[in-house]
């Protein structure tokens, strides 16, 4: 019996050490926070808060948070604070359950985790538009569309409120009150020119303002009645939805079979190009940085086309920290396909005259053989050799006798004088008549 007293009062005793430890915990032993509630600063910022435990210990507590959502692992922070504030971040399913996992440190000791689960909104998921997509008319329009939800009740009026805003910081505690989620609903600007089909809306376009470049953009999708469950967009910098409008395009023929291709950007000095050339056999995909570009051995009688789009630079593409997953842009449309005509003649009139030059040079070649052997006698004439010529011709002087050269023969010359004769009797009787 006094075995059994002994063995009941040694229970009692390790209950109430485990009772009194969320208060006082003894050295070596640590315990996560408690009472942790989530609100909101503002439609940018998250933020948490807890009750921190009684401790003896003699280091500073600090608690670990991690964010995070189905499918998506969020950021990482340490704080020695009885609250936690994070901007919104887009590796954060917004629309999912949002999980807190903490846990208290304390030099090289940890304590379990505490998880804390909560959602901004709430209602049936099914009812939640799908799809959603933001396109921004680079310094002109944002163009939102959806799909209803899988169970989206009939006549559904859908409303699109939209918030910009500077900076990743949440604003300090002191400054703003903290509120929840769907207090903040009735702020922000409300879109007005919805897009409808069938009588279902699917999309809202507004304009913005154009120097709302590299700043955080969120919007949210909901019904007036509140019988579908809100949707929210979040991208952390708009310029990442922003989209160029198609580039206007020139061509050129050149000297040494070049083609010249120059284009005209409105929107921005600061894109990327990419080319397309349009061929039967070919085709080419490249990324230039210019206002034009040449294109090399393109032959006249060969037709060229070609077409392009742009792209802001990646080094205006803007994101919420390092890690972000999100960095891509949107190309613009392709702009009109421009052709350069083939040259028709042009490689006929070649061939001709290479085959007319290639039968000229054969037939002079032809004639040039036919006439070496006198071309060379006029060219080299030949030297006749003094043995032959004595040989030949110094016998025959001793025989006949005959000069080696001619003389000149003497011819007699008589000199001519002007002698005066008498006039016959006719011309002196013509003379007479004359002068009568």
């Amino acid at each position: 019996m006094d075995l059994y007293r002994c063995r009941l009062l040694s229970l009692l005793c390790l209950c109430a050490h485990w009772t009194r430890g969320t208060a006082d915990t003894g050295p070596g032993q640590l315990y996560p926070p408690s009472n942790i509630t989530f609100e909101m600063k503002d439609m940018f910022c998250l933020y948490w808060t807890w009750t921190a435990i009684q401790s003896n210990e003699n280091c500073t507590l600090w608690y670990k948070t991690e964010i995070s959502s189905i499918g998506h692992k969020g950021p990482a922070g340490k704080t020695t604070y009885l609250h936690y504030a994070k901007s919104l971040d887009n590796r954060v399913n917004l629309n999912e359950n949002i999980t807190l996992k903490m846990n208290t440190l304390c030099d090289n000791r940890t304590s379990d985790v505490k998880t804390f689960t909560s959602s901004l909104t709430s209602g049936n998921p099914r009812t939640m538009v799908r799809n959603m997509t933001c396109i921004w008319d680079y310094k002109e329009y944002v163009n939102c569309t959806w799909r209803p939800g899988e169970d989206t009740p009939p006549n559904v009026n859908y409303i699109l409120r939209y918030w910009i805003a500077d900076g990743d910081s949440c604003p300090p505690r002191v400054n703003k009150q903290s509120t929840l989620f769907r207090d903040l609903l009735d702020g922000g600007e409300l879109c007005q020119n919805y897009t409808s089909y069938s009588g279902n809306t699917f999309g809202c376009l507004f304009r913005v303002d154009p120097r709302m470049e590299f700043k955080k953009f969120l919007a949210v999708v909901m019904d007036r009645s509140q019988n579908i469950r809100p949707y929210i967009y979040f991208i952390p910098c708009i310029n990442s939805i922003a989209k160029l409008k198609a580039p206007v395009i020139h061509l050129k023929r050149t000297p040494n079979n070049t083609v010249l291709v120059q284009w005209n950007v409105s929107d921005t000095s600061e894109y990327d190009l990419e080319y397309n050339i349009l061929s039967n056999t070919d085709k080419q995909t490249e990324k230039v940085a210019a206002s034009n570009k040449e294109f090399f051995n393109i032959l006249p009688d060969v037709q060229f086309a070609i077409k392009v789009r742009v792209a802001l630079a990646q080094r205006r593409i803007c994101s919420a920290s390092p890690d972000d997953p999100v960095k891509k842009f949107l190309w613009s449309e392709w702009s009109e396909i421009k052709t350069l005509p083939a040259v028709t003649g042009g490689r006929i009139t070649l061939i001709v005259i290479l085959l007319l030059v290639s039968l000229v040079i054969i037939v002079a070649t032809i004639l040039l053989l036919i006439n070496m052997r006198r071309l060379l006698i006029l060219i080299c004439p030949r030297i006749p050799d003094p043995g032959k010529v004595i040989s030949r011709d110094f016998p025959q002087w001793l025989q006949y006798g005959k000069p080696v050269y001619n003389e000149p023969k003497k011819e007699e010359v008589s000199l001519v004088s002007l002698l005066d004769t008498q006039p016959s009797s006719s011309q002196v009787e013509q003379d007479l008549k004359w002068k009568q």
